[in-house]
């Protein structure tokens, strides 16, 4: 629920009919933007894009806003509880008219104590309450809920939402009740700097540095949006991520162990996707998920005869972390004894029987298979904890870089840099021939 809005009964103030439960329109909850320093609501229909009207609250002071606002909405619901057949246009003509013939500008130009001298600059003086039929609603208008984080992160997911994939839209709502929980109803309007730290040091109990500081991340992010929007006036939470103890507790493999994989991976029979997904990981140094959402034209043979595998979200169920991981990743034939004939052709087999995932099971089996038992036997005695599918990034990357391979091209193969790859009309960057030639150099010494 809006923290603007307020609850209401079903019943007017003015008569005792009860009001139907459908309206003949429905209105979304009420939105407050900045621009150019002065504040403004904007009204929509519920599930309408085109039928929406924005009005100054003609002040750049937040407060005076705020208070502005909830009365012009107290006046509005007023006005569509006794009329509730009222169409969009009557509402919108309503708010219209309620504000240009009743709202002054409050700036600090054109105070409504400007003729009381300077003295009363900073004297905040509650709007007066909007001429309506029914003002004795109005004058009881409820007081201003407390700002809390829960409520203020409805109000950010309700307007960036959308611009989130689903998978990062899921991550974000967690991050935000964990926050929710350790703010313990904080009224941020008044909140400090020591309520942020003390907030922060609740979090660190039992979490990892690095988890605390993706939790602030998303703090920091509903606090830009608020103040952008004139929720918040001024936030506490600049350089409140922690800065020791970030060091990653990833641990990479050997080039010795990445060997006994690439040894083990293949003994497995060609059929097996096992032998595949162990085997592309060594490679490409690709995600885990990247490797077990592929689908067989997602391998490709390029006009220069390089042969790569696309990674991308184009198809059913399928997502990559970011645009940058959109990119090709180059197969190198030989690399620790790779047969890329033999993965074709289980690729084509693929194709054959009509199946166009490359995974004979999902990215969650895959994931259990390989951490749990490919790794651990095909390592045996050179086994240590911590060792998994995503260690093979960390390899690879170390191993690039021991290599001397110039920061960009190896970004390109992480995918962790923009416009890195060049492939057809994809991008522009590195062309993924020189990328091809690159790996064969570092994965096939002899090369």
């Amino acid at each position: 629920m809006s923290v603007i809005l307020q609850s209401h009964p079903v019943t007017s103030g003015v008569t005792t009919r009860t009001l139907p439960l459908r309206p003949d329109c429905r209105l979304a909850s009420p939105y407050h933007y900045r621009r150019h320093g002065i504040y403004y609501l904007r009204l929509r229909m519920t599930g309408s894009v085109s039928r929406m009207v924005s009005v100054s609250l003609k002040t750049t002071d937040r407060r005076w806003a705020m208070e502005t606002s909830s009365h012009l909405i107290a006046a509005l619901q007023t006005f569509h509880m006794e009329r509730p057949e009222a169409s969009w246009n009557d509402l919108r003509e309503h708010l219209l008219t309620m504000v240009s013939s009743t709202l002054m500008s409050a700036d600090d130009g054109h105070h409504p104590l400007r003729h009381w001298g300077d003295l009363y600059r900073n004297v905040t003086v509650p709007p007066s309450p909007v001429e309506t039929p029914y003002r004795e609603v109005m004058s009881t208008a409820p007081a201003e809920s407390p700002m809390t984080f829960d409520a203020l992160a409805q109000l950010y997911m309700a307007d960036r939402a959308g611009e989130q994939k689903p998978s990062t839209l899921k991550e974000t709502t967690l991050c935000h009740k964990v926050i929710s929980e350790h703010l313990d109803g904080l009224d941020l309007r008044n909140h400090s700097r020591e309520d942020l730290v003390a907030f922060r040091e609740r979090l660190s109990e039992g979490r990892m540095p690095s988890t605390v500081n993706k939790l602030i991340v998303k703090l920091s992010a509903v606090f830009a949006w608020a103040v952008e929007n004139g929720h918040l006036t001024k936030t506490y939470d600049r350089k409140l991520k922690l800065t020791k103890g970030l060091e990653s507790t990833r641990k990479a493999f050997s080039q010795a162990q990445v060997h006994k994989l690439m040894n083990y991976a293949n003994g497995l029979p060609a059929t097996s996707w096992k032998r595949w997904l162990l085997s592309l990981g060594v490679i490409t140094g690709g995600r885990l998920k990247e490797i077990c959402q592929l689908i067989t034209s997602d391998v490709v043979t390029l006009d220069s005869g390089v042969v790569a595998i696309h990674i991308n979200e184009n198809g059913e169920g399928k997502s990559i972390k970011n645009k940058q991981s959109n990119r090709l990743l180059p197969l190198t034939d030989g690399a620790y004894g790779f047969d890329l004939a033999e993965f074709l052709g289980y690729v084509d087999r693929c194709k054959s029987e009509g199946i166009s995932a490359l995974a004979q099971f999902g990215y969650r089996p895959s994931g259990e298979w390989v951490n749990q038992q490919g790794i651990p036997d095909a390592l045996e005695a050179t086994y240590e904890r911590g060792l998994v599918f995503h260690s093979l990034r960390h390899s690879l990357a170390s191993l690039m870089q021991a290599k001397g391979v110039p920061v960009l091209h190896a970004q390109a193969v992480m995918g962790h840099a923009s416009h890195t790859i060049t492939f057809d009309t994809y991008g522009t960057g590195v062309p993924v021939e020189i990328i091809a030639d690159m790996l064969r150099k570092v994965l096939c010494p002899t090369y």
